[in-house]
């Protein structure tokens, strides 16, 4: 049976089509508890727009009011797109991935899935059924990921987070 990884994604914009900043994913039992090996890459601009893929203002003038960690992150190593992409499903497929979690149902994965699309890369490493949306588990448990002692808006800190506060709330018995 395949892994569950969580996934988060820094973005320039909030729709389909937006443009990446990064992509954080770390691979999580939420039975056990425990976490996996992870993934992490920040992405260049250029070769993006390129592709089409765009940033909406919004975001551009929220991320000004984001945190000098998380902007320090963020121009880190920056990487091609298809590089990114290319990579991120090499490191899936070695990890075994079949569960693909994020932090909201109509985020991370739909701009994922674009910028794969975006990229003609061939189609996403996971099966659209196996999408699984974090925010509603913790909603029905009445939690939220811990934050402290990370850097905000830092993709790998994010998705391990999140990874955590699920693992968490199935554990405790979350019922709908």
């Amino acid at each position: 049976m395949g892994k569950h990884i969580m996934v988060d994604l820094e973005t320039w914009g909030t729709c389909s089509g937006s443009a990446l900043r990064s992509i954080g994913a770390i691979v999580f039992d939420p039975v056990m508890g425990t976490l996996g090996a992870n993934f992490y890459a920040n992405i260049d601009l250029p070769s993006q727009e390129a592709l089409g893929l765009t940033r909406e203002q919004d975001t551009i003038d929220w991320w000004t009011q984001q945190g000098d960690a998380a902007q320090r992150t963020l121009e880190l190593d920056q990487t091609p797109l298809p590089e990114v992409l290319a990579s991120f499903s090499q490191w899936w497929a070695k990890a075994d991935g079949q569960f693909f979690w994020s932090h909201g149902a109509n985020f991370d994965e739909v701009l994922l899935q674009a910028a794969y699309r975006a990229a003609d890369m061939g189609g996403v490493p996971w099966k659209y059924w196996d999408v699984r949306c974090s925010r509603t588990v913790l909603a029905l448990g009445n939690r939220r990921p811990k934050r402290e002692g990370t850097i905000a808006h830092y993709a790998i800190d994010d998705a391990r987070a999140q990874a955590i506060a699920v693992s968490a709330a199935l554990r405790a018995g979350v019922r709908a």
